[in-house]
């Protein structure tokens, strides 16, 4: 699955043994701590490996996978644990209890004795932070999915689809039928494993009688020890990125980060930063900041132009900034993100071992959010900002440039498209849609050679960003930095990393088309672009 994943698949069903092997395999390839393997995502049945294809092979990968397979019916896996989560059915903390009885000719207080008499297997986590997938409720309470999803989903609710339950750890949108809501908080960012429920675990329902609106964990914006820039306007949106935290897919959480990693770690190589130093993200322009002691800045991107007291800021420079001055960023034509990287790296609280922004968790960066009027944003140390000042970067061509087409890699496992559907979208020219945002890119195809299809959702399975998702609407959706772990919808192929900084600037209204290439030349255009350097 394109340059640096692996998608293991045991069979194409439900079963519960066959998920057992998969979460064995997870549990056994975890526990050899290779640092080559980035994370894993298990499923129903099938297991994706996320590795770095700089220190390890696909030969080498693949071996060690194949010989954790025959390991897995002896590997000791984690001790599951069973959790008993009090529910309140039906009202307004259960919309759809009724409808869900009337399928099938029940009543209320069936599906609630039907939902309730039975402990469910937790196969795995996707969709949102902390969000199990358990199996299997009884027919008669089996239900389809709602046809339009509901724009926002309480924190704690109880759905069903199909055969699944599951319960939202976080306010959210969903298609998902509501029968009930929990108060229990189902995931923390500041726990060593933040999900309550795990991959093999358990879980009963049980019956009570109110539900206790719980206030969510509260978020505190980072008082910094070293003030360094003030928000006044909040012009676009900024939220506080780096290169992600990877290790988490088993708990429903992506990797995040910047939308063009590539980018950051030029920057930040240009002031000295360590690579994985947090920067600003701006998109649809940026905020107005008032300098609070003297720095040294590099901006980077198509998003945006930046001025400083005024004076236009070149990108690729990195540029004195005096305390007192102002810092303006203006959308640029054209782009839609840029970065903003400052000596010693922008400080905010680490989380999971990173200090990105999970917009879709709420948690992580400047308290989960975007940059505010008023917020002060810190850094992580004292720089000598003159020294770093006047330094301009090389090799600053080439990955902006899409009009030769977005190269992605075909994907022919699982639920793959069929060649014809794979032509016809190398075929097409797609327009970016204004709904697209960090989850996911969404196209819509101009010329309407992907037409509507009838493939509907298979087994869910682990996806990668990049990953090129085509739903029955015909309208391919390229997954991003906040996508979701899991999906189930046919894959076309995977962007090259080479071209996530193409990506990362497709704003709405623009038009697009996509090339295939193979995951070698890929891997040599993304090692171009990585080894660039300053000057």
């Amino acid at each position: 699955m394109g340059e640096s994943a692996l998608l293991v698949c045991f069979t194409q069903v439900i079963d519960r043994e066959i998920n057992r092997r998969v979460l064995a395999l997870y549990e056994a390839l975890k526990a050899l701590g290779h640092p080559g393997i980035r994370d894993l995502v298990p499923a129903y049945c099938t297991l994706l490996v996320s590795f770095d294809h700089r220190a390890m092979s696909d030969e080498e990968l693949r071996e060690i996978v194949l010989k954790s397979c025959t390991g897995t019916a002896s590997h000791e896996t984690r001790t599951a644990q069973a959790h008993v989560i009090p529910v309140h059915y039906g009202g307004g903390d259960g919309p759809d209890l009724e409808y869900v009885g009337s399928l099938h000719g029940a009543g209320s207080a069936d599906v609630i004795q039907l939902h309730t008499k039975q402990s469910y297997h937790v196969y795995f986590l996707g969709f949102l932070p902390g969000f199990a997938y358990m199996g299997t409720v009884p027919d008669l309470i089996a239900a389809p999915r709602l046809q339009t999803p509901r724009s926002s989903v309480p924190r704690g609710s109880i759905g069903i689809a199909g055969k699944q339950t599951g319960i939202y750890p976080s306010t959210s949108p969903g298609g998902w039928r509501i029968i009930g809501r929990t108060s229990l908080e189902l995931w923390d960012e500041t726990r060593n494993f933040p999900a309550l429920i795990a991959p093999g675990d358990s879980v009963r329902f049980v019956q009570t009688d109110t539900h206790e609106d719980r206030a969510p964990h509260r978020r505190v914006p980072p008082i910094p020890a070293i003030p360094l820039l003030q928000v006044i306007e909040a012009g676009g949106l900024a939220s506080v990125q780096d290169l992600g935290r990877p290790g988490y897919g088993a708990v429903g959480l992506s990797a995040g980060g910047a939308m063009d990693g590539l980018t950051v770690t030029r920057l930040n190589g240009l002031l000295d930063n360590d690579p994985s130093d947090a920067v600003l993200e701006l998109t649809l322009g940026g905020p107005t900041m008032v300098a609070l002691r003297t720095t040294t800045i590099a901006v980077g991107g198509a998003g945006t132009v930046c001025t400083v007291d005024g004076n236009s800021v070149p990108n690729g420079i990195s540029w004195l900034v005096r305390a007192g001055q102002t810092l303006r960023f203006q959308q640029r034509a054209g782009g839609l993100r840029s970065y903003l990287a400052v000596a010693g790296g922008i400080d905010v609280p680490l989380v999971l071992g990173s200090r990105s922004t999970c917009l879709p968790g709420g948690f992580g960066g400047f308290a989960g959010r975007y940059l505010r009027p008023g917020d002060v944003l810190g850094a992580s140390r004292p720089v000598e900002a003159g020294m770093l000042a006047g330094r301009t970067l090389s090799n600053q061509k080439g990955e902006l440039d899409n009009r030769q087409g977005i190269r992605f890699m075909a994907y022919s496992g699982p639920n793959a498209v069929s060649p014809s559907s794979r032509a016809a979208f190398v075929a097409a020219r797609c327009r970016v849609s204004d709904r697209s945002d960090r989850i996911g890119l969404r196209l819509e195809p101009t010329d309407k050679l992907l037409t509507k299809t009838n493939a509907r959702e298979a087994i869910s399975f682990g996806v990668v960003r990049g990953a090129i998702q085509l739903p029955p609407d015909g309208c391919p959706i390229v997954l991003g930095a906040d996508h979701q772990t899991t999906g189930g919808y046919p894959l076309l192929g995977v962007v090259a990393e080479a071209d996530w900084p193409i990506i990362a600037q497709l704003a709405p209204g623009q038009e697009v088309n996509f090339n295939e290439i193979s995951v070698e030349d890929a891997r040599s255009q993304y090692y171009r672009l990585a080894g660039s350097g300053h000057e």
